[in-house]
C-alpha cells in the first residue's frame, strides 16, 4: 500500500496518474467506437436486407441482379410462368366443367362424373398455383440468403419466418421449434376449418327452414327449431372466429421468435461462463517477513 501511495504522489505521481487516465481514456474511445461502427454496420446490412426483400417481392429477379447471380432469374421465371400457365388451363378446364354440371338436370347419370372431373381440375389447378407461388417465394428467399451468407442477420431471419412459417427458425438453427410452430398452425387450421363446416351446416338448415328454398336441403328434417338452429350456428362461427385469431397469433409469434432469436444467435452462452467468490489468502511470500498475510476473498470471471 506505501508503494502505491508513492507510486501515485508527487508531481511524478501526477504525470502518471494523467498518462493512465489518458491511455484508460482512449481505450474507452476505441472500444466504444469500435462497437458503435460495429452497430452501424449491422443496422445498414439490416436495411439493405430490406431493401433487396422488398424489391424482389415487387420485381423478381430484383435481388438475384444485386447478388449477380444473373443465372438464376431465368431459372426462377421459367418455374413461376410455366406452373402459372399451367394452372391457368386448368382454372379454364375447371370453370368449363362447372358450367357443364350446373346445366344438367339432376336425374342425368353423366352429371356426377362432371362434377369429379371439375373438381380434379380444381385441385389441379390449386396445385400449379401453389408451385407458381412457391417459385416466387424462392426467388425472394435465395436472394436474402446469398446476400446474409457471410454473417447473421435478424433482419434476414425474421423476414424468412414472415415468407414461411419456422424458415427463420431453420435459419437460426432452432430446427425443434418447427415442429411445434406447424403443430399449432395445424391444428389451429383444423380447428377453423371443422367450425366452419358446422357454421355452414346449420346456416344451411336454418335458410332452409325458415325461407322454404327448395335449393337448399335441411339434413335435420325439421327436428330441431329456429332457435336451436340459430344457437349452433353463432356457436360454431364464434369458435371459427377465434381459432382464426389464435392462427394469426401463432404466425405472429413465430416471425417474433425468429426476430428475437436472430438478434441473440451470437450471444455467449456456453457452460464455462461463470463468476465465483471464493476465501482466499493475501501476501503468503515468506520472504518479506515485514508484510502480515491477510485474508479476503477472490472474484472470479471464467468465460
Amino acid at each position: 500500500m506505501h508503494g502505491f501511495l508513492v507510486f501515485f504522489t508527487g508531481r511524478q505521481g501526477l504525470l502518471r496518474m494523467s498518462a493512465i487516465m489518458v491511455l484508460v481514456c482512449g481505450v474507452t474511445f476505441f472500444t466504444s467506437g469500435q462497437s458503435q461502427i460495429t452497430n452501424l454496420a449491422t443496422i445498414k446490412k439490416n436495411d439493405l436486407t430490406t431493401r433487396i426483400w422488398l424489391g424482389s417481392q415487387l420485381l423478381p429477379g430484383y435481388g438475384q441482379i444485386y447478388n449477380r447471380q444473373y443465372w438464376k432469374i431465368p431459372v426462377f421465371y421459367a418455374g413461376m410462368g410455366s406452373m402459372a400457365y399451367f394452372g391457368y388451363h386448368k382454372n379454364s378446364d375447371f370453370k368449363r366443367y362447372q358450367r357443364i354440371y350446373q346445366q344438367l338436370p339432376t336425374y342425368d347419370p353423366v352429371r356426377e362424373s362432371i362434377k369429379i372431373k371439375a373438381e380434379e381440375n380444381r385441385q389441379q389447378r390449386n396445385l400449379f398455383y401453389a408451385a407458381a407461388t412457391a417459385f416466387y417465394l424462392a426467388s425472394v428467399s435465395d436472394a436474402i440468403l446469398v446476400y446474409n451468407r457471410s454473417n447473421h442477420s435478424p433482419a434476414a431471419a425474421t423476414i424468412l419466418s414472415t415468407l414461411v412459417p419456422g424458415m427463420g427458425q431453420a435459419y437460426n438453427g432452432a430446427y425443434w421449434k418447427i415442429p411445434v410452430i406447424y403443430g399449432g398452425l395445424s391444428t389451429l387450421y383444423f380447428m377453423t376449418d371443422w367450425n366452419n363446416r358446422g357454421y355452414d351446416r346449420f346456416k344451411t338448415a336454418l335458410i332452409s327452414l325458415i325461407d322454404g328454398d327448395p335449393n337448399t336441403i335441411d339434413e335435420f328434417n325439421g327436428t330441431r327449431t329456429e332457435d336451436e338452429l340459430r344457437y349452433y350456428m353463432d356457436s360454431y362461427r364464434r369458435n371459427r372466429d377465434l381459432s382464426i385469431l389464435g392462427l394469426a397469433a401463432v404466425y405472429v409469434l413465430n416471425i417474433i421468435d425468429a426476430n428475437v432469436d436472430g438478434y441473440l444467435y451470437d450471444w455467449n452462452v456456453d457452460d464455462n461462463l461463470a463468476f465465483k467468490v471464493e476465501p482466499s489468502v493475501f501476501n503468503t511470500n515468506l520472504d518479506y517477513t515485514q508484510v502480515t498475510p491477510a485474508f479476503g476473498f477472490t472474484c472470479r470471471v471464467t468465460f
